[in-house]
């Protein structure tokens, strides 16, 4: 199969998938309330979601991360923290459109630690499930483990993995590292989230949710150089973490590093089809001189999100370079009619009205270019146009994830529909 081809098909597919989709349920783990009112605890709080969240990533559960909740927060105008009232919470809940909310709270006095969970039914504003544990603090995990294992035969009865397997299936990591990892998410310097990190790596060698984090924290900073180092690790660590694959792509492009981009994100674009990783892959085909390419990962990530006002304008730019005029002119046009507010889109469309002949439509471009973007005019009294590509920084884990999930599930139902092999063929024993 064409891999340019291939997102176009799993799009179509998902479409097909039907009540397959519909059964993904999403969950938020909120911050636990401490009720020791012991500041120094404030970090165990905080790990219960980022615990939980990793123990309830389960078939037809799709737990929101972090980030996700601190978007949902800003949104509403609340102050992250884990001393809200339940109207607060179910407000975030509510954002985040979510069907249940994990709601907590936990004492600890250095020695012993008690939790105490219930699960918000958002549609049904019914409070069901409720759970207590307790342990030393050096048992945080396994209490969360236990707590998660509950929680998931609560929502999906049909759960057959027995209690002791289920928590196999997540190493303890040393209480210190773990502390430190959840003190770097909690801190707001970076230079301060960089040492935690750092720690929380020492202590739990590999520790690859801290090697992704200075990773991501160094892009950010724009030490593409020092990112790759860390999220390197995690390749070479064989860990399928697609964010780190994502950012990885968007080092080695910022480098200069055209074919390991390319081949970073075109890996990436086999696993799921997302839109921001075809236009990348569009971005670094193009610089690489790989024209064609290049313009059908552009075409893909605009045929994912038609709306998308960037993926509309890098494949116009693209066209532009490439001496495309015609067709240029009439993607940016499509653009302009979406928004009234791109300067550059319309600078681009007034090289291919004027370069076409036709003056009035160019004039009347150039007037909207100058008055929302004034920088143009030195472009073009100096002849020079600066790099306009627009690189996608953003790695969408929520669509990433219910892609994901509901690949697996229209996957799963397809093998589950198949004829038995002896239908297919009679139950007769004879080889073709």
């Amino acid at each position: 199969m064409n891999k340019f081809r291939s997102g176009t098909l799993l799009f179509a597919l998902l479409l097909l998938a039907g009540p397959a989709v519909a059964n993904v349920q999403t969950l938020v783990v909120m911050p636990f309330g401490n009720l020791s009112k012991k500041p120094g605890y404030q970090w165990v709080g905080e790990s219960f979601p980022e615990l939980l969240q990793d123990r309830l990533a389960w078939p037809n559960l799709n737990p929101l991360g972090r980030e996700e909740r601190l978007i949902a927060f800003d949104r509403i105008g609340i102050a992250y923290s884990n001393q809200l009232s339940k109207a607060s919470l179910i407000r975030i809940g509510q954002e985040l459109d979510s069907n249940y909310l994990i709601l907590g709270d936990f004492t600890c006095d250095g020695q012993r630690l008690q939790a105490s969970v219930s699960v918000l039914d958002m549609h049904r504003n019914y409070l069901g499930l409720a759970i207590q544990d307790e342990g030393t603090l050096l048992d945080l995990q396994l209490i969360c483990s236990r707590i998660a294992w509950r929680i998931v035969n609560y929502l999906d009865p049909h759960v057959s993995v027995s209690q002791e397997v289920f928590l196999e299936r997540f190493p303890v990591i040393p209480l210190e590292a773990l502390e430190n990892y959840i003190r770097g998410l909690m801190e707001s310097d970076s230079a301060k989230q960089i040492r935690y990190f750092r720690e929380a790596d020492k202590g739990y060698p590999n520790f690859s949710d801290a090697i992704f984090q200075l990773g991501k924290i160094y892009y950010e900073q724009k030490d593409y150089s020092t990112s790759c180092l860390w999220l390197q690790r995690l390749t070479r660590m064989n860990k399928n973490i697609s964010a780190a694959s994502f950012f990885l792509g968007l080092d080695y492009l910022h480098l200069g590093n055209y074919e390991r981009a390319i081949a970073e994100f075109q890996q990436l674009s086999q696993v799921l089809p997302l839109n921001a990783v075809y236009t990348n892959l569009g971005i670094a085909l193009s610089y690489q001189g790989l024209n064609d390419k290049a313009t059908k990962a552009f075409q893909l990530a605009l045929e994912g999100d038609p709306s998308g006002i960037d993926f509309y304008f890098n494949l116009s730019y693209h066209l532009w370079k490439l001496g495309d005029f015609s067709k240029a002119a009439q993607n940016l046009k499509a653009l302009t009619q979406r928004t009234d507010q791109d300067g550059q889109a319309y600078y681009l469309l007034y090289k291919c009205q004027q370069t076409l002949g036709r003056s009035a439509e160019a004039e009347a471009a150039y007037v909207l270019a100058k008055e929302l973007k004034p920088e143009v005019e030195v472009w073009e009294n100096h002849k020079r146009i600066p790099d306009l590509f627009r690189i996608q920084n953003k790695f969408d884990e929520t669509t990433f994830r219910l892609l994901q999930m509901e690949i697996e599930q229209l996957q799963n139902n397809k093998t589950a529909n198949l004829p038995d092999r002896q239908e297919m063929h009679g139950s007769s024993n004879r080889t073709p």
